[in-house]
């Protein structure tokens, strides 16, 4: 599969993700919350809608399994 070549309205790619030791770009607080909806979820989905390469909505949908 080739690549399309990239737009000048495409947005950049971007290294990945800082951690605590800073290396990288730090995280915005809206991929802060993608990381924590997925972290706290045992058993669900998560569904990040994106518009113009902004996060716009988080939907977290949570499953509780029950011992018999």
């Amino acid at each position: 599969m080739s690549r399309s070549p990239v737009s000048p309205t495409a947005p950049t790619p971007r290294p990945a993700a800082a951690d605590e030791g800073g290396r990288g770009y730090p995280i915005s607080e809206a991929e802060r919350a993608v990381l924590d909806a997925v972290r706290d979820l045992a058993y669900g989905q998560v569904e990040v809608v994106v518009h113009s390469s902004r996060i716009v909505q988080i939907t977290r949908s949570q499953k509780l399994r029950l011992n018999d």
